[in-house]
Formats: structure tokens, sequence, C-alpha cells
């Protein structure tokens, strides 16, 4: 975790729908201590609340470090996050950040694995804007899992991405048995299973002790995929992880 670099307001341009429960929230006006921000790292939020501001609530910075504004993807969970799709444009909000490490350096890893649980994806996300601006020569396999295909947002701009960097995308889904609908024979960098994501899920898509591993998601299931990896020789210290709760904010 980072120091607070900036503090200051922010302003809502617009909110975006990325599926049912999932929105993106774009800001500008930003304190410039936000232009030096890496990939993956998140800031606080206060939004105003009866002549105020509400308490805090840390959220990813979805977008690149190279995009001029600031880009939050916000699953509702609880009463603040679900107040989010309603705000309007030019509504000032209060920021701080950027904060956080968990992807620090990420470039220098020639081979990577990012494994995602729900919207845990976004510092992800960010990485992978990122890579698409500078474009990285890095090898990126991206798993991502969710419940069913609906939880997915960002599908065809990941598959642009990956028709321009080296990254092959594994969606994963857990409560969904059938994958064929989705499977397009003329997009090799996209892979889909069922199920939990297991060892076999990693191995078949050639995950090794070498890779440089990143884990964000829920905590339960992140004891989970290391349990997986460790299988796989890979042991979890040698893991960078970042928590995301479902706790209702």
């Amino acid at each position: 975790m980072g120091s607070i670099r900036g503090t200051g307001l922010g302003r809502v341009v617009k909110v975006v729908a990325e599926n049912h429960d999932v929105n993106s929230l774009y800001l500008n006006d930003f304190d410039e201590s936000f232009a030096e921000r890496k990939a993956g790292q998140w800031l606080s939020i206060r939004l105003p609340k009866d002549g105020g501001w509400s308490e805090p609530h840390p959220f990813t910075i979805s977008c690149a470090p190279e995009d001029h504004h600031l880009r939050l993807t916000i699953k509702k969970i609880g009463e603040f996050t679900s107040t989010i799709p309603a705000l309007k444009p030019g509504t000032e909000v209060k920021l701080a950040g950027p904060l956080g490490t968990f992807c620090r350096d990420i470039e220098a890893h020639p081979s990577i694995v990012l494994i995602a649980g729900g919207v845990g994806i976004t510092p992800f996300l960010s990485v992978l804007r990122h890579f698409r601006h500078i474009r990285a020569v890095n090898r990126v396999k991206l798993f991502w899992s969710n419940k069913t295909s609906n939880d997915v947002f960002s599908a065809e701009e990941l598959k642009a991405i990956a028709d321009e960097i080296n990254l092959r995308v594994i969606h994963v889904f857990s409560r969904q048995e059938d994958t064929g609908e989705f499977s397009d024979e003329h997009d090799p960098h996209t892979r889909y299973a069922t199920g939990r994501m297991t060892r076999d899920v990693l191995k078949e898509n050639q995950v090794s002790s070498d890779d440089a591993v990143y884990v964000c998601g829920p905590a339960p299931m992140q004891d989970f995929v290391l349990g997986e990896l460790r299988s796989l020789g890979k042991e979890p210290s040698h893991v960078e992880k970042e928590s995301f709760s479902w706790e209702k904010k």
C-alpha cells in the first residue's frame, strides 16, 4: 500500500453501464498527481452527501495511466456503489491517491499470468490498456473467473488488445456448463473453461513456476488459486496478491 500522494476534487464526466451490475465512472479536473499514476493503482473517493461528503471508498483506476481521464469500474454491491449510476455530469467528488504498489514494475517480467475473480479484473484492465499503449512485447495470459458469461464486460476490447499484443484470455465460468456458443474459431486468443480455477485449467494453458503471477479477487478465491498454483510449483510467497472484498459499500 502506498501513501496518499494527492487530494482534491474531481468532476464526473459520465457513467457508462458495463453489464447488469457494473458501471464505469469517468472523472476529469483531478489533482495533477494522478497524471503520474501507474497501472493497477487505486484511489479513494467521497461523494456529496447531506451538504458534506460521504465516507471514503477505495476503487481501482481501471484505465491506462496514459488516458487523460480517470476511470473507476465499480460493481453495485451496497448503498454507496448503487448510487454511482445516478451521478450526473459535472458533479464534484473528492479524491485521494493514487495509491498502491500491486502491479509495480510489471513491465519487467517477460512472461506474466494475471488471475482475476469478478470485478478483481480492474487492475489488470489498467495494465492491459497500458501495455496496448506502449506496444508491450511481454507474454501475458489473463484468467478471468466469473459466475456466468453475463458477468463479463470489455470482452470485445480484450479481443482487440489480444490482436495487438501477446495476450491470451481464458474465461472461466463457475456456474455455466456450456461455453460452446462463445467459442469462435476465428479468435485464436480467447479460450473458455467451466468450473473453478483449478490446476488443470492453469496447466492446460501452460502456466509455470517461472511466470510472474498476479492474483486479484475475493479472499476465498485467492486461497483456492494459491493452493492450485502451489501444486504447479509456484509458492504463494512468490505471487503478487491484491484483495477485493464483496463487503457491502
